[in-house]
């Protein structure tokens, strides 16, 4: 049969002409799928679903193949999203041979779903960027922008040094992705698979007594922790109950149905207490497993099961949800593994997991305080260990060795108290943070990976104290921010309690209490809380930037002594400006609150400097910064690379913003060296909505530049900057690049000749009117030479922290290219806030390389001194 007629009758439901299209058509969607993160293994389950599912639409009428192969791979990257299999073995399983290529593969894995699938349909499948808009449902400029984030942030966690090194090592990996044949057994495709599960009848469950309401009294007045039946394991007999898993999945409810369901969950309650190692009428009084007792008969009433009889299915998947929520934390948790959670599960299960694992840990924390005496042994020498405690319950009140024992079933660990010699119970996150089920699409990654990170650290504080450091404390806050401004508000108990933490933490590092003074006897703010507050105006969000702002600000005006706004401070101010902020009304409350940027895209070939020249001969005939007022940030970019193009530096100098990186005009235009002409050498430039952000008072954005050429030529990412009146200037970033294989250029013997007249006899005076980059050049040449002496001259003196002689051995062990080798050198300036006055920057060097498929780069820091720049330490890189 022809391709195309086998095409045909494929697309028509034909059986056996289907099995022979999909077996032709197998081998890219099982590659997709393991470049997506399926195991080997696995793949054969996975291609069944995928051609299944297609096989669902048929008959369909296609006007060509490529119509159905898009259809195909929407529903593979549909199963890629819902995929919750097992994903054990995928690094060892043999299919990738070449060390480069696993870590590269494994680097993939690790970001998140819209990025990973961007990158593989690209580079892998080769599609176009038209095709790829086409299969994530979204425009080419989004598809665009999510291969390019991909791209950045895989060259980032590989420590890849250029963009060009990444596309060869994506190459190699594509070649080994096709020299993987994937198996695939088409007989399976129309196989009925039947679960054959044996049925036992159902035991009627016995009346349940009522329980007092108030854990509380329960603390106070019993054992919480049970005592005496410690070993004594609950087993179902198989005769006793069938499961909700024994009856049929689809259909009409019927009473058989429920009682399964109810001998379910009740067989979870039974088992329950002991494996928490919970007194079973403690157990009875948590608020979880009253919630879900409350669910699970409002379910099981008639009148419920009736309403939901056009839609059983539904209640179907109500009744899982309660069945989840009855488990103990490390059942939950089995139960989702093994039976797969989709991107709105693992939402679920986080909050439910949040609630469940707070209520166990109060219920430790009161055992570990009752027996704080008997405890106290566990601090040798004042440090705790965990093991030791575990290793030797035995020799603490039985209480505390059931509570040991059930630490993992409450998903709990024990951790040193920070306030004093004692133990509290915190989160143990380690099983979370290895699964990557919980991080199955882009905005899901972010916010699933925030939680965890924020559930980790609680408890914050004990009653009036906080229990992390000040400065620990304002990252955390920064944190809490960001997620209660990304998650809508809602009656969840847990946005609530993370809304709590967030006020609560927030006061405490503002007023202090009377053990931890926020003032110093002479009645100054002490140094870390100055710190502490100041962080948080820096990089955060709207809300902690207003309250703060003002309090900073008079602060600094009175010597950090006094201020008006910080007396007047109340308790539910942040709480106000985070509502404030969820509704839009924050902004216009905020210094340069009224400006707005919208997302904007330009693409290079289709630009021209028309309408920049204009807006370029304006500026430059008064240099009157007020004339820039509301002009986009973008267009003051252009117009800064109009006038680099112009060989102008000295309107580049009054297009640069007013701050400590800006130096004197005389020194610009001494020091100034051409950029890369961005109309010739870029292919695009954007700004997207997260390029904006606020430090203090002022707004910054940074525009991302594509260059065509990648490596170390490549200037950083601009960076604006406006304090006022919507008047959009450049930060100074005194790059300077150098390419020493161009025949035209001087700078290897305008090097070449400060190297020999400085050699001779360390004269320093020779350096002073030096850039960063040719001191750079002088180092390289001395190295090459070996003269180790002129070396250690050119070091920041707090570098040298070994003799001359030691640096002689550490200089013989570092890779240090030769200068007269060099292909490329080029010096950025380190605009990191590090909360000092001291100016860093970094010299990378591209040494070239004698394989076609890759080249060298080297980088090491440099500082300025009253003497000029000097370089750092060369083995921090």
């Amino acid at each position: 049969m022809k391709l195309e007629e086998l095409f045909i009758c494929a697309m028509s439901g034909e059986k056996t002409a289907y099995a022979e299209w999909c077996s032709l058509r197998h081998k890219s969607i099982a590659r997709l799928g393991y470049q997506n993160g399926v195991a080997a293994m696995q793949l054969q389950e996975f291609q069944l679903h995928v051609f299944r599912r297609f096989y669902s639409m048929l008959p369909a009428v296609f006007s060509q193949e490529q119509e159905a192969e898009t259809a195909l791979y929407r529903i593979a990257l549909k199963e890629l999203h819902n995929d919750t299999g097992s994903k054990e073995g995928i690094a060892n399983d043999n299919v990738l041979r070449f060390e480069e290529d696993k870590e590269i593969h494994q680097g993939i894995q690790g970001l998140n779903e819209n990025l990973r699938i961007s990158l593989t349909l690209y580079y892998f499948h080769g599609k176009s960027v038209k095709e790829l808009a086409l299969l994530l449902e979204t425009t080419e400029l989004a598809a665009v922008a999510a291969v390019e984030e991909a791209s950045a942030e895989l060259q980032k966690n590989l420590h890849l040094q250029s963009r060009t090194l990444l596309a060869k090592r994506l190459e190699f990996l594509g070649n080994s992705h096709n020299r993987f044949m994937p198996s695939f057994n088409e007989a399976e495709l129309f196989a009925i698979h039947e679960l054959q599960e044996e049925l036992v009848e159902l035991e009627t469950a016995e009346p349940k007594t009522p329980i007092k309401k108030g854990s509380l009294t329960i603390i106070g007045l019993t054992t919480i922790f049970l005592i005496g039946v410690v070993g004594a394991s609950f087993v179902i007999n198989e005769n006793e109950s069938e499961t909700a898993a024994a009856v049929s999945e689809v259909g009409p409810i019927d009473d058989r149905t429920v009682k399964a369901w109810k001998s379910e969950y009740e067989s979870i309650k039974k088992s329950s207490p002991e494996k928490l190692g919970l007194d079973p009428e403690v157990y009875e009084e948590l608020d979880y497993v009253q919630r879900a007792d409350g669910k699970m008969e409002r379910l099981l009433k008639k009148r419920t099961i009736k309403k939901y009889e056009n839609d059983p299915q539904l209640l179907r998947k109500r009744i899982k949800k309660v069945m989840l929520e009855i488990q103990t934390p490390k059942g939950m948790y089995e139960s989702l593994v093994n039976e797969g959670m989709t991107a709105s599960e693992s939402n679920e299960f986080l909050q439910s997991f949040a609630l469940k694992t707070k209520e166990l840990m109060l219920l430790a924390d009161a055992t570990l305080l009752k027996h704080n005496d008997s405890l106290s042994g566990t601090f040798q020498s004042g440090e705790f260990s965990a093991e030791s405690l575990r290793a030797h319950k035995n020799q603490y009140p039985e209480e505390v060795g059931v509570l040991i024992d059930s630490l993992d079933e409450s998903m709990l660990l024990i951790a040193p108290h920070p306030k004093g010699t004692r133990l509290l119970a915190r989160r143990n996150m380690e099983l979370l943070y290895s699964n990557q089920m919980l991080f199955q699409n882009m905005v899901g990654y972010q916010y699933q990976f925030q939680y965890l990170t924020l559930l980790e650290s609680e408890p914050y504080f004990d009653g009036l104290d906080l229990l992390l450091p000040v400065d620990v404390i304002s990252f955390q806050l920064a944190q809490f921010e960001r997620f209660l401004l990304e998650t809508e508000q809602s009656q969840d108990e847990t946005y609530g309690e993370f809304e709590f933490i967030f006020q609560h933490a927030f006061w405490l590092l503002l007023t202090g209490n009377e053990k931890n003074s926020v003032f110093d006897a002479n009645g100054v703010v002490r140094e870390e809380y100055q710190t502490a507050w100041k962080n948080l105006v820096m990089g955060t969000a709207n809300p902690l930037i207003y309250v703060m702002l003002p309090i900073i600000q008079e602060m600094e005006e009175s010597s950090w002594k006094k201020s008006a706004h910080y007396d007047a401070l109340a308790y539910s101010d942040i709480i106000n400006a985070l509502q404030m902020e969820k509704k839009g009304e924050l902004a216009a409350k905020l210094p340069n609150g009224n400006i707005s940027i919208e997302p904007a895209f330009v693409d290079m070939q289709d630009f021209s400097y028309g309408q920049t020249e204009k807006l370029y001969k304006e500026f430059a005939a008064t240099y009157d910064l007020d004339s820039l007022k509301g002009v986009p940030p973008l267009d003051v970019l252009f117009m800064y690379h109009y006038a680099n193009k112009r060989k102008d530096p000295e309107t580049m100098w009054h297009l640069l913003a007013e701050d400590e990186f800006k130096p004197s005009m005389e020194v610009f235009v001494k020091q100034w060296k051409p950029l890369p002409d961005i109309e010739e050498e870029a292919l695009w430039v954007e700004i997207y909505e997260e390029s904006i952000y606020r430090v203090k008072d002022e707004l910054f954005v940074e525009p991302q530049i594509n260059y065509r050429k990648q490596d170390a030529m490549v200037p950083p990412s601009p960076v604006l900057i406006t304090k006022r009146d919507n008047i959009w200037l450049i930060r100074n970033q005194m790059y300077e690049a150098y390419s020493l294989e161009e025949k035209t250029g001087d700078f290897k013997g305008r090097i070449t000749a400060l190297y020999e007249e400085f050699s001779a006899g360390q004269k320093m005076p020779v350096l002073e009117s030096a850039t960063p980059g040719e001191i750079a050049g002088i180092f390289l040449i001395a190295a090459e030479q070996e003269d180790v002496e002129s070396m250690y001259s050119l070091m920041e003196e707090s570098s040298k922290t070994i003799s001359i002689e030691s640096y002689r051995h550490q200089v013989a062990n570092r890779y240090i290219p030769d200068f007269s080798t060099l292909k490329e050198l080029a010096f950025t300036l380190d605009m990191h806030d590090y909360g000092d006055s001291q100016k860093r920057g970094w010299v990378r060097l591209n040494n070239g390389s004698d394989s076609e498929h890759s080249y060298q780069v080297a980088e090491f820091p440099m500082l300025e001194t009253p003497e000029g720049w000097r370089i750092g330490d060369i083995n921090m890189h």
